[in-house]
């Protein structure tokens, strides 16, 4: 009798991954995967169909619109995040400081 290979532990996750899985570019095309799975289900459906085939597309559609809801919303939080006044600001003073010596030294008095 052959025997099982032992099961291999599945890696840990990676940041870098899961970041470039969340953005926008990825975003876009889980959302156009899902568009096209609804616009098929509902491209299949006629008249001809019997109730189970009817009530499988009912289900596909069903379970695909609030994924592809989430996924619109999470570029649109995407989206918002690029905009915020206050990533905006501390990147902006980072900047300055990198460029003024004179202001780094005096804000790292309140860093500490």
């Amino acid at each position: 009798m052959p025997r099982k290979k032992p099961a291999i532990a599945a890696p840990p996750p990676n940041p870098a991954l899961s970041a470039a899985l969340d953005s926008a570019e990825g975003l876009d095309r889980e959302i156009a995967i899902l568009r096209d799975l609804i616009h098929k289900a509902a491209a299949k459906q006629n008249e001809k169909l019997d109730l189970e085939d009817q009530l499988d597309l009912l289900d596909t559609v069903g379970k695909t619109a609030p994924a592809l809801a989430r996924l619109l919303k999470a570029r649109r939080d995407l989206a918002n995040q690029d905009l915020d006044p206050a990533a905006l600001l501390r990147q902006a003073l980072l900047e300055l400081e990198e460029e003024w010596p004179e202001l780094k030294k005096f804000a790292e008095q309140f860093r500490k």
